[in-house]
């Protein structure tokens, strides 16, 4: 029979083995130390009372990794071993975050190449509402002048990534960047790091070329900057427009949301 524990009932050893068993075959790399899984669990505001490991017979077999705030709640990650899946201990899992998130929307993140956890969040009713691009590439020749005005914009909690909200600050870091000329406009929520330029909105307006935004934000910041799109909702022709000029798309991530 399977058992499920609070992280504050069980060892931090625990609860890295389930980890570490659970994600051994990821589709992306997800070994992490103990510091990192727990630096990771305070960033995202993941809540040790009410994530969850899964027990056999004593060994941890699976977990979830869970935040509510407000009116919404989050799924910060569900691995199960590979040796008990097929075994509902996921439904198990799930079931039991869906009466914590309840009176809130439960949002999540699926990587879009992992077909058999996006099946699993259909099948548990999450609609798919947005895409999110990792990708990362050069400003380029800084040829275009900008002017940067920062604005107040409300934002939509629902549609922000749960993981960008402790590292951007909404009041800010969003901006109307004017291209000269009657080339148009962009908007950016950014903020500056040691590695570049990140961005968790990127928005051209109507008749805006991607590569006169860049050429802009090289003017604004430095050719030599880096842009970094961390979690970022764009649409397909923004996207491929991206790797056009030489972005590296390092994944996408659907953006799925259920009403608990």
């Amino acid at each position: 029979m399977i058992e499920l524990k609070k992280f504050t009932e069980v060892s931090r050893e625990q609860v890295m083995q389930a980890w570490n068993v659970s994600f051994a075959d990821y589709v992306v790399e997800m070994m992490l130390t103990e510091e990192a899984f727990f630096a990771r669990m305070d960033e995202f505001l993941l809540d040790p009372n009410l994530s969850c490991l899964a027990l056999f017979e004593g060994q941890p077999v699976g977990f979830s990794l869970f935040a509510r705030e407000g009116n919404y709640s989050w799924c910060g990650g569900i691995g199960v071993a590979p040796e008990f899946r097929g075994k509902k201990v996921a439904d198990l899992l799930m079931n039991d975050m869906l009466q914590k998130a309840a009176g809130t929307q439960f949002k999540l993140e699926v990587i879009t190449a992992n077909e058999r956890a996006i099946h699993f969040y259909q099948k548990h009713q999450f609609d798919i509402i947005n895409e999110l691009y990792f990708l990362d590439g050069p400003l380029g020749e800084a040829s275009e002048i900008v002017i940067e005005q920062p604005e107040m914009e409300a934002e939509n909690d629902l549609l922000t990534p749960w993981q960008n909200q402790p590292r951007f600050k909404k009041e800010e870091t969003v901006s109307r960047f004017i291209l000269e000329e009657g080339k148009g406009s962009f908007h950016l929520r950014y903020a500056l790091s040691d590695r570049g330029i990140e961005v968790s909105k990127f928005e051209l307006r109507e008749g805006t070329i991607l590569q006169d935004a860049l050429a802009g934000l090289g003017f604004a910041f430095g050719a030599e900057k880096k842009l970094f799109l961390n979690n970022c909702a764009l649409d397909k022709p923004l996207a491929d427009a991206f790797l056009e000029a030489g972005f590296l798309k390092w994944i996408s991530q659907w953006q799925m949301v259920r009403n608990v």
